[in-house]
């Protein structure tokens, strides 16, 4: 007869697509809406920022845009990266450091688009409960 334990889990994200999974919410501090011909298209700014972030990581998905906390629209958005990123441990990812970099990089982009906007306002904040880990079961 053989005894089955089942795993207790640590009070972390989980990813059940076989990767990690990082979400940050970028804060693009304009209305990417809100111009004569918007910044959707292949050469606007929001397709450069996702230019610069696939640089660094797989995007796997990210939101519609949506308004910001004091009902700004078209200034947020969530992305989804795949993909493991410095980690000290599995307790201890640093995403806040990662977020830094990416919100470096975003910032750089200070004529993006077709509208020349300057984005060297936006902020990349972690998404509180990220990193999702894939298949992360502690040793007993």
């Amino acid at each position: 007869m053989v005894t089955k334990i089942n795993p207790t889990l640590t009070n972390i994200g989980r990813s059940f697509v076989g990767k990690t999974v990082q979400a940050y919410t970028i804060d693009l501090a304009v209305n990417a809406t809100d111009f004569s011909d918007t910044e959707l298209g292949p050469l606007d700014s929001i397709q450069e920022v996702f230019s610069v972030l696939a640089k660094f990581a797989t995007i796997t998905m990210y939101s519609a845009l949506r308004a910001d906390a004091e009902d700004n629209d078209g200034q947020l958005f969530d992305v989804y990266f795949e993909g493991e990123f410095p980690v000290d441990s599995y307790d201890s990812v640093n995403a806040e450091t990662l977020a830094a970099f990416l919100q470096t990089e975003v910032r750089a982009l200070t004529a993006a688009g077709e509208n020349d906007i300057d984005l060297q306002n936006a902020t990349v904040i972690a998404m509180v409960g990220s990193p999702f880990y894939a298949d992360f079961v502690p040793a007993a």
